[in-house]
């Protein structure tokens, strides 16, 4: 392990024996900062293990106090290792590119009021044969980077989480200790809940140019089977309940930009669980997209589509008491922002 690291790198890895080989190689091959490899195994039933052991002491490998506790928990254990003043996060099956660690360092190091550099990154399908990597420029410091977010960020992170994407970002160990862990309640958007919180504590630079590749395969965490609880939902009314839709700065989201996301959420769940067969959840959450967007059409006829749906499933298995429930538990839910 490098002895004096200017760079944690923060890995959490659950049967990527696949992937987690091109993870480790993108940080190490990472020039203009020394860096140390946190590898956090989360249980892996595969050879995830092995394969990291065999980079010897190049590479840490840790573990969660119990399998399958999540991205959440994973990173916390890498925090609480992290030796570094700067701490970097690689899920277990992206990759970096050329030169990513040397200019977010440089931009932390030109900007101490800056707690947080993250980067573009783009979509990559090399299964499917679809593998193209953008190309990288040569840079060295002194050169100019080009930014698309340089400031407060908490009004643009509400309206839409991929502002900060998490296999881009480096932060400070003090932005960590005002911060805290990640929620480990949360099995999805436990990354999102903490880039809000971080949001609201130090200024963000985002990179205008892709630094990592974001692998698309069957088992990403976001491409499983339809959730029960509507994570990013849960998230953002969290976030509206502690600091409200105004951001340190003094932007705030427009109230109708702000009825559209939370409606946007609502039927986003409901179109997932109908068209997987959950007719009463997609009517639950259809309910409620209307209560935030009453005039739109298309939500008003997936109300109708999934209370005939929920009602008939209800019929068919003689639930006369569910559909009772179905009634009492379909009300609208409170409405955030300022009309």
């Amino acid at each position: 392990m490098t002895a004096h690291p200017d760079v944690s790198v923060v890995i959490p890895a659950f049967n990527c024996e696949a992937f987690i080989g091109e993870a480790i190689d993108s940080a190490l091959a990472q020039d203009g900062a020394r860096v140390e490899v946190l590898v956090i195994d989360d249980g892996s039933t595969d050879r995830t293990a092995d394969v990291v052991r065999g980079y010897g002491g190049r590479v840490r490998l840790l573990r969660t106090a119990e399998a399958r506790s999540g991205a959440g928990a994973a990173r916390n254990v890498g925090l609480r290792h992290a030796a570094a003043p700067l701490i970097a996060f690689l899920d277990g099956d992206d990759v970096w590119l050329p030169g990513k660690l040397a200019r977010q360092k440089w931009l932390l190091d030109e900007r101490p009021e800056v707690g947080l550099v993250c980067a573009r990154g783009v979509f990559w399908y090399p299964e499917d044969g679809a593998g193209g990597v953008p190309p990288v420029e040569p840079w060295a410091p002194g050169e100019a980077i080009p930014l698309d977010v340089d400031g407060w960020a908490y009004h643009r992170l509400l309206l839409r989480p991929a502002w900060v994407w998490t296999t881009t970002v480096v932060l400070r160990r003090e932005l960590v200790e005002r911060v805290g862990g990640f929620d480990e309640s949360l099995r999805l958007g436990q990354d999102y809940d903490y880039w809000l919180r971080a949001s609201r504590e130090t200024r963000i630079q985002r990179i205008a140019q892709p630094l990592a590749l974001y692998r698309q395969h069957a088992d990403n965490s976001t491409r499983t089977a339809p959730r029960q609880r509507n994570y990013e939902l849960e998230i953002v009314e969290r976030a509206l309940a502690r600091w409200g839709p105004v951001g340190p700065d003094g932007l705030e989201i427009p109230p109708a930009d702000l009825r559209r996301r939370m409606g946007k959420l609502n039927f986003r769940m409901g179109y997932i669980h109908y068209w997987h067969g959950s007719p009463s959840i997609a009517f639950r959450s259809f309910c409620r997209a209307v209560a935030y967007t009453p005039s739109a059409w298309k939500v008003w006829a997936y109300v109708a589509a999934s209370s005939m749906h929920a009602v008939l499933r209800l019929r068919s298995r003689g639930g006369a008491a569910g559909g009772e429930a179905l009634t009492a538990r379909s009300g609208p839910a409170r409405r955030h922002g300022r009309s």
